[in-house]
């Protein structure tokens, strides 16, 4: 994925899709530390918005909210995710 991104961020035509590959990026790397916990949704502006299965699991997610940030951060190199959105589905 970095090779990819780099590609595109040298590359002045390829420029419109950085943020995009960036968010992609960020979206697996959540996946990979969910541990089927949550789904993951989308991010955009770095607000990373989460799925559930219940009010339960949402309000424990919440509690957990800044260490899933800092995790998430921490893997991907940068401080990309500020704030967690958490929807509930069913």
């Amino acid at each position: 994925m970095k090779k990819i991104a780099k590609f595109f961020s040298d590359n002045p035509r390829y420029r419109r899709y950085k943020k995009p590959l960036e968010a992609a990026e960020i979206c697996d790397r959540a996946r990979e530390l969910s541990q089927g916990q949550y789904d993951v949704v989308s991010f955009n502006r770095g607000l990373l918005t989460l799925g559930c299965s219940s009010s339960a699991q949402a309000a424990n997610l919440q509690a957990e909210a800044t260490r899933i940030i800092e995790d998430i951060n921490q893997k991907i190199g940068r401080e990309a995710v500020k704030r967690i959105r958490l929807k509930i589905s069913n």
